[in-house]
């Protein structure tokens, strides 16, 4: 009789919000799927009673196929929302189901509860903006190619990206395998931290504390669960053959105006309009995604036949992209006397910068020409030669 008199006279419970939320690792994530490895789910529903209504915990009753009906765990008045509130705690559906809220054996409110599977979860998974990193000395350098005998330390780098949070991957375990062509193999885990579990994105590093020192091929494979998600390679070579890969792409002078203002050029300067002049040479590697460090050494020739200066000997991180290496400029008073400057890799000569203009070809009365004196020809040669060139086409054309 009580209840027909609520129903008839007060009217049911109005839902104003249901919602559910998954336990997992200590943290709540609210609205969405829950995880085949979730511990609890966690249901809250807003109602507005009728006036008058009595509010009991009993009257409420939450129903989950395929289990047992469960009374609110908790419930509490907002007083200033005028809105009772429930919370239900329940087990982990094994799959999509609907459940529903009876307030005295009659339905006032139903809500989805989506389910994450496993394979779903792990095909979600996405490796983004992977890397390899070597480490030499204090730098950590991505690369693809290494020089074996100075890698001290790999590590492997990859951006976890889900379509959810990260969470179930807490019982799944994480894991980066590097392997060599020999044979050798060192399996190093992957551990997030709890912050980064309840995103959606998380940045991975992983390295294995010694990394043999040795010429091949070395693959890192990300494992999840022992199910391979995606692979880098990396090539150890050895120092000759890095050395052998090196070349100067171009080169340019460094020129200081008198009021202070620096700019690279490509043609020797006239020194008596400049008051600083050096050399600039731009050094890369013919191997791809290289990364290693060598000694080079700047010297400086003189007109006077005077032993070769030493400007700047110095450690250069070498890759296959440009890589500047400019030792500084020096008083254009005393690069009058500088034939021009070289560049060295030990004994290993890379290029040269003449500081003096072209040697010319003198026409004699009979159509001939006495050749110019023995000289190295440059890239700044080059250039000038090629602007000659086209200053003739132009003109040819123009006639």
């Amino acid at each position: 009789m009580r209840s027909l008199w609520s129903l008839t006279r007060l009217g049911r419970p109005q839902p104003h919000t249901v919602y559910y939320q998954f336990e997992k690792a200590g943290w709540l994530v609210p609205n969405e799927p829950i995880p085949w490895n979730a511990e609890a789910v966690y249901v809250e529903a807003f109602f507005r009673m009728p006036r008058g209504t009595p509010r009991r915990k009993t009257d409420f009753v939450l129903y989950v196929p395929c289990q047992e009906a469960v009374v609110p765990e908790s419930m509490r008045f907002l007083a200033e929302e005028q809105l009772t509130c429930l919370q239900f705690r329940v087990r982990p559906p094994t799959l999509s189901t609907t459940a529903e809220i009876h307030w005295q054996h009659h339905r006032v409110a139903e809500l989805t509860l989506p389910v994450l599977g496993r394979e779903q979860f792990i095909e979600g998974l996405r490796l983004q903006l992977m890397s390899l990193f070597v480490r030499l000395g204090e730098e950590q350098v991505a690369c693809k190619t290494i020089v074996s005998s100075e890698c001290q330390g790999l590590a492997a780098s990859a951006v976890l990206s889900s379509e959810t949070s990260l969470l179930p991957i807490v019982d799944l375990p994480l894991e980066v395998e590097f392997r060599s062509e020999p044979g050798t193999v060192k399996t190093i885990p992957a551990r997030l931290t709890s912050a980064q579990l309840a995103e959606r994105q998380a940045l991975v590093v992983v390295g294995p504390k010694r990394f043999p020192r040795r010429i091949g091929t070395w693959t890192a494979t990300w494992l999840l669960d022992g199910r391979p998600l995606a692979s880098q390679h990396v090539r150890a070579i050895s120092r000759r053959q890095f050395q052998r890969s090196l070349r100067v792409t171009d080169t340019r002078f460094v020129v200081q105006a008198d009021d202070g203002d620096v700019q690279l050029v490509r043609k020797p300067p006239e020194l008596h309009n400049v008051a600083r002049v050096g050399p600039c040479f731009i050094v890369e590697s013919r191997e791809t995604g290289m990364a290693a460090t060598c000694s080079m050494r700047v010297v400086a020739s003189f007109t006077d036949g005077r032993p070769p200066l030493v400007l700047q000997e110095q450690s250069v991180l070498i890759t296959d992209g440009p890589t500047v290496v400019a030792p500084g400029i020096v008083e254009a008073r005393d690069a009058t006397k500088i034939s021009s400057f070289e560049l060295f890799l030990n004994q290993q000569h890379l290029g040269l910068l003449p500081l003096k203009p072209a040697p010319t070809a003198v026409f004699n009365s009979e159509g001939g020409f006495l050749p110019p004196p023995d000289f190295v020809w440059s890239l700044a040669y080059e250039d000038e030669l090629n602007d000659r060139l086209n200053k003739l086409i132009e003109n040819s054309d123009k006639s």
